[in-house]
């Protein structure tokens, strides 16, 4: 394999796995505080690239359309906890889990029919060009993706560890009856963690829509995606998460000229089984359920 080949795959593996890092925190969030798999994550990343096409298609500045798509789609997060997964609280994990499999197709649907089914996509973040390196290419809006994936694991790692809201959420999931105890709403932590996670699922979505489009039904395969390098770093660290995304798209683009289109799934989930086998909690040991 030519130097030009392998720096390609490895660019675009670092780019899929920022990708996948990114849709994987949106499911640490949430799982951390509540024990709920949100497979509804993806839907998150989907509408907020919708919304950010949509409203800079009717003139509104980037900017403006990227915190509308967050706010728009955070209110979504916010539905999905109030009036689906906090009335059935009490119902088993796979219960709520199939929960958020439900609300993802009635997203899906109402998407269809207000955008119908075309692929739609933004131009690069301030008309970023491609980058021509030693025979590879550095994709114009790539860039923008690492910088959020990044962004986005700094903003966590400083929120879980130096805020007080943050704390509070780590404490919830930690100790959940030591937490109520001293006064703090078990509640309103979990409606916080919807939130959050579908705020970073929107300006994920809106980042990388660029790069992949997106449409109506790109949902569920991000969330698997997401799943994939969750469970293979570890559902219990965030570095665990970003760990396995960037292995998962590593493998995927370094797959890609030795195997058939349609096999890159396979090989992430042989990896998957393989670090189940050996290391069922994941790449990295636990050390607490929010950090």
């Amino acid at each position: 394999m030519e130097v030009s080949t392998v720096l390609q795959s490895l660019i675009s593996g670092l780019t899929l796995g920022c990708i996948y890092a990114a849709l994987g925190l949106g499911l640490f969030v949430v799982y951390g505080v509540t024990r709920v798999l949100n497979l509804a994550q993806g839907e998150f990343v989907m509408l907020g690239g919708m919304l950010t096409v949509s409203l800079s298609s009717m003139g509104v500045p980037l900017i403006g359309a990227i915190l509308l798509a967050v706010f728009v789609t955070a209110l979504s997060g916010a539905f999905l906890y109030l009036f689906i997964i906090k009335p059935a609280r009490g119902a088993s994990g796979s219960t709520l889990a199939f929960l958020t499999v439900g609300f993802a197709f009635a997203i899906q649907g109402i998407t269809l029919l207000v955008w119908g089914w075309e692929y739609r996509s933004l131009t690069n973040f301030l008309g970023s060009s491609s980058i021509h390196l030693w025979g590879a290419t550095i994709f114009g809006q790539a860039p923008w993706v690492v910088g959020m994936t990044i962004l986005m694991v700094a903003g966590l790692f400083y929120f879980f560890g130096h805020t007080m809201v943050g704390k509070a959420l780590r404490a919830c999931a930690d100790e959940p009856l030591g937490a109520r105890s001293v006064g703090i709403s078990i509640e309103r932590m979990a409606l916080l963690s919807f939130v959050m996670a579908a705020g970073l699922g929107a300006i994920a979505g809106a980042t990388i829509t660029p790069l992949t489009m997106t449409a109506y039904n790109v949902g569920m395969p991000l969330t698997i995606k997401g799943l994939l390098a969750a469970f293979l770093g570890g559902m219990h660290r965030a570095e665990g998460v970003i760990l396995g995304g960037l292995l998962v798209g590593l493998a995927e683009a370094l797959s890609a000229g030795l195997m058939p289109t349609g096999y890159h799934d396979a090989i992430a989930l042989g990896i998957l089984l393989c670090v189940f086998l050996a290391r069922p909690r994941g790449l990295l040991p636990s050390r607490g359920a929010a950090e």
